[in-house]
């Protein structure tokens, strides 16, 4: 916790509490006028986070937030290098702000230690059953090095109830193997819901022979599945992507749409995949670190985050303004890039940790960042007119700590809005979250 909890400082006729001057028990007593919420002596309706889980090492792409009937199921996964070995793991938080006992989501896979840990995606589809995408590089015993692709169907216990196991069983007769160029180039896949069926996307990478020379081409595969996982077709369609850019390591996002899907590939020089309902493919070129946040029909709407600095890694500082942008969806078969617009600056913000966006029908968006600092003290909540790029600033949630950033999550539900964020250091890594009322639809 931060030192200024425990600290008091002095003006005119007494002291000067400030926004949170003390730890408390739960419950306990407060200075007047000041709430004991979740162990902290804070201002009534303080959105003070609370704690989900604590591990000992988690990347930031490894942390998913999904909607349940009430509250959300935060998901993430142990390594096979750990002392636990490799598993997908959750755990459900009420909108009262209490979480379940850990919840076992896929309580085995194998994968290989020494290799890169593998990644996955989570969807919820029906009830109390989730989809788990699961993608990791092939094994040390395999005679092939072409990556494992698999998907589980999860049934998870009642709200409530998380005192009784979740149970999982692959969904696909069996692993999938895609093509690569290389040992370790694994995608990420991602799982999306389009109407009564569910659609996995994956970037596949292969060499093949163009006007006589051999060359490293990209396809972006989709496999059509019913709700609970089974596929639809024993292969997937294949799609080429990433003409004139570097192959994809995964794909980042999905939107359905009317008229088909967007598919975001890679997220240093991203492009949009849009296949329409009447088939084809036409793919469009996005700013560099673009944030795709929206799309429909006619247009896929996108932040570009604040200038990094220095040797522009991921970790190094950003300046200036962010930029909202929408870019027209490309035709099938013509050449021509579509139009682009500058829809208005945004407040500044990184690309890393990503900021989060939730589209609201009837409302306006809402955007939570922690702005141009990965340490920053708190995230702040906006809503951001999409016609205009104006913001309002709703809500801010203190973190009480200094530990880096390193994803931002939200979710909107009940009624609530739900953010989470994976706060690291060098030692251990710590899953949070703060729940706040929704916002307004407008300022």
């Amino acid at each position: 916790m931060i030192a200024a909890l425990a600290t008091f400082g002095v003006g005119c006729g007494g002291p000067s509490f400030g926004d949170m001057p003390a730890l408390c028990a739960e419950g306990g007593a407060c200075p007047e006028g000041y709430d004991c919420i979740r162990g902290v002596c804070a201002l009534p309706g303080t959105p003070v986070p609370i704690t989900v889980a604590a591990t000992p090492y988690l990347r930031g792409s490894d942390v998913r937030i999904v909607p349940q009937a009430s509250g959300v199921l935060v998901a993430w996964e142990t390594y096979a290098y750990s002392d636990e070995g490799q598993r997908f793991v959750g755990a459900r938080v009420t909108p009262e702000g209490g979480v379940s006992p850990r919840l076992d989501l896929v309580g085995s896979f194998v994968a290989d230690a020494d290799s890169l840990e593998p990644y996955f995606d989570i969807l919820p589809v029906s009830g109390d059953r989730v989809l788990v995408a699961v993608s990791a590089p092939s094994l040390p015993d395999e005679p092939t090095v072409e990556p494992r692709l698999v998907t589980y169907r999860v049934d998870l216990p009642p709200e409530g109830r998380e005192d009784q196991p979740a149970s999982f069983e692959p969904a696909w007769p069996k692993e999938e193997r895609l093509a690569t160029v290389g040992y370790g180039a694994v995608s990420f896949p991602k799982l999306l819901r389009r109407g009564s069926q569910v659609e996995l996307g994956y970037v596949r990478s292969r060499t093949t022979v163009v006007d006589g020379n051999l060359e490293t081409i990209a396809e972006l595969a989709i496999y059509a599945m019913q709700e609970d996982g089974t596929l639809l077709t024993p292969e997937p369609t294949y799609h080429p992507a990433r003409a004139q850019l570097p192959v994809a390591v995964g794909v980042l996002g999905a939107f359905a749409v009317n008229d088909g899907a967007w598919w975001i590939l890679d997220n240093e020089r991203p492009s949009a995949v849009l296949l329409p309902e009447g088939g084809g493919e036409a793919e469009v070129k996005l700013g560099r670190l673009a944030i795709p946040v929206a799309a429909d029909d006619t247009s896929l709407t996108y932040i570009e985050p604040s200038a990094r600095q220095g040797d522009k890694q991921p970790t190094d500082p950003v300046s200036g303004p962010a930029e909202l942008r929408r870019v027209g969806a490309p035709v099938v078969g013509d050449p021509m890039p579509p139009v682009e617009t500058a829809i208005g600056a945004l407040p500044g913000l990184r690309d890393t940790p990503r900021p989060a966006w939730i589209g609201r029908e009837g409302a306006l968006p809402i955007l939570v960042t922690p702005g141009e600092a990965f340490d920053a003290p708190e995230l702040v909540v906006y809503l951001v007119d999409p016609a205009s790029a104006s913001v309002s600033r709703v809500a801010s949630i203190p973190r009480l700590s200094t530990r880096n950033i390193s994803a931002v999550h939200a979710v909107l539900t009940s009624g609530r809005l739900f953010v989470g964020w994976l706060e690291t250091d060098e030692a251990s890594a710590t899953i949070r979250m703060a729940i706040l009322p929704e916002p307004p639809a407008a300022p």
